[in-house]
């Protein structure tokens, strides 16, 4: 399977918001919401990425299941709760098809969080992502230093494969 590599994001905050995720040699995937103009442009983004996770695992209409989606949770109504510069925004009513998914996407929202702190000089720890299911659980969280290592490791990977020059 090949990936996208998003390159831009771009967000049409009108009476019915799109989100347009555009990569390399000019792919791109739009993203159109229902009326959400009360919705900041980051809320925008993450719903849009969920509903992009929805579209991903569609069942096939032949078998009615997909190939490599887990079996559902009960609760699949989450809050994703995001801490960035010293505030905790809460973006509720989202739904996933797996707890995996909900994993998946904190993970993601983290490294954005991260790539966005050190494009300002900072280097936050504790806490970047979590989600809490119907209840009010936590269900899953990702620190700043599970990110921080994931780039570390990543960095010498990359800087392994490469050869220095002599």
């Amino acid at each position: 399977m090949q990936t996208m590599q998003i390159l831009e994001t771009i967000v049409d905050n009108g009476p019915f918001p799109t989100v347009r995720f555009l990569g390399e040699g000019g792919e791109a995937i739009s993203v159109s919401l229902a009326f959400e103009a009360s919705l900041e442009d980051a809320q925008l983004i993450a719903k849009a990425k969920v509903l992009l996770l929805h579209a991903a695992g569609f069942e096939n209409p032949e078998t009615g299941h997909t190939a490599d989606r887990p079996e559902p949770v009960r609760d699949a109504s989450y809050t994703l709760e995001y801490r960035d510069n010293g505030q905790v925004r809460d973006l509720a009513g989202l739904t996933f098809p797996t707890l995996d998914a909900v994993l998946e996407e904190c993970r993601r929202s983290a490294d954005d969080l991260w790539q966005d702190a050190l494009s300002r000089g900072h280097a936050p720890v504790g806490w970047a992502v979590r989600a809490r299911d119907a209840k009010g659980d936590i269900v899953a969280t990702v620190e700043y230093e599970d990110i921080r290592k994931t780039h570390e490791a990543d960095t010498a990977d990359n800087s392994e494969s490469t050869p220095s020059p002599l």
